[in-house]
């Protein structure tokens, strides 16, 4: 009885062992797509960053433009008075 007891334990043993191999690789797993998670939102964060910079430039140079389009006009109406 004592020798299958302890193969019983060990066979316990062995499907713990497992278990526990099986856990520590899908926790490694889980971690590598947390960091390529966490680094494809900074890429993200970088890009929107970029395109707002890129927006606020353009709204500037609009409000360039129109500045220049009403002083056009403004020259336009002296010259055709």
């Amino acid at each position: 009885m004592a020798t299958e007891e302890k193969k019983e334990r060990e066979a316990a043993l062995a499907e713990a062992r497992e278990a526990l191999e099986k856990a520590i690789k899908e926790a490694v797993q889980l971690g590598e797509r947390t960091v390529s998670a966490e680094e494809t939102a900074s890429k993200a964060w970088e890009e929107a960053a970029f395109y707002k910079d890129a927006a606020t430039e353009l709204d500037k140079e609009k409000s360039l433009v129109k500045a220049d389009l009403a002083s056009a006009r403004e020259a336009y109406r002296e010259v055709k008075d």
